[in-house]
């Protein structure tokens, strides 16, 4: 029976240093750019331009380093726009509630940027993952030699992964190890998860290789450790296996 354990911190995607730099030298940059409006313009304009460094420093480094610009942002506005000048003491009330809006805005900003930058990975993720299963399909349909066919579907196995390798066994299995089921579910290992996903086990997991009721053998995927292994990326390995099984009947048939 699989267990779960273990749920080691996901770390950001994208420079947390280069998002940070740009947060912060960003606000600095814009802030000294708007002084000379700022005896023509509302305060609440300059903070909502403040916005701007911490929705990119968001994205382009994560989570931390929108949390950094949005206090760097908040510092900047207090200093060079709210009164006295140059200082980060606030004397109006109004200055005061305008400072804790930046803030606020910047933050649920910053969220925002990191969700619309994982939701563009996550497409060009799953796009990248179905033209994996077709490229093997495309082979087979083209009638290559099966050593062709075996070699595109461990190619793309370790593409799809990252793997270390992917060998294609025949015969009689030397071992028992992991298994991806029908579903993508892992099978016969303790799961280990990451923030969102599971990790494939480091030593080796396998994948029935089988068509029209005839097992041909099985795929192996040796990993490193901390492989993500997300549902979709599972199931579409299955799926590239189930191609070489059907593959594998049709030219046994023929």
């Amino acid at each position: 029976m699989n267990t779960l354990r273990g749920m080691p911190r996901e770390p950001e995607h994208g420079s947390d240093l280069i998002g940070i730099a740009i947060g912060v030298f960003g606000a600095l940059a814009l802030s000294v750019l708007m002084l000379p409006l700022r005896g023509h313009l509302h305060n609440d304009n300059m903070a909502l331009a403040l916005v701007v460094p911490v929705l990119i420093a968001a994205v382009v480094g994560g989570r931390i380093a929108g949390a950094i610009a949005a206090v760097a942002a908040g510092l900047c506005f207090d200093f060079f726009f709210t009164q006295p000048y140059l200082s980060l003491r606030i004397a109006g009330s109004n200055d005061i509630t305008s400072f804790f809006v930046l803030l606020v805005v910047a933050l649920i900003s910053a969220e925002v940027g990191i969700r619309a930058r994982r939701g563009s990975r996550a497409a060009r993720e799953s796009r990248s993952d179905l033209d994996r299963l077709c490229r093997v399909i495309e082979i087979a349909a083209r009638g290559a030699d099966i050593e062709d066919v075996i070699s595109s579907a461990r190619a793309e196995l370790i593409g799809l992964f990252g793997l270390l390798d992917c060998v294609y066994e025949t015969g009689t299995a030397h071992a028992p190890l992991p298994r991806l089921g029908i579903h993508g579910a892992i099978e016969g290992a303790p799961l280990v998860a990451t923030h969102t996903d599971f990790l494939l086990p480091p030593g080796g997991v396998e994948i029935a290789v089988a068509g029209r009721g005839l097992d041909f053998g099985r795929l192996v995927m040796f990993a490193s450790d901390s492989v993500r292994a997300p549902l979709q990326k599972r199931v579409v390995a299955v799926a590239i296996a189930d191609q070489l099984g059907i593959t594998l009947a049709t030219d046994k048939v023929g």
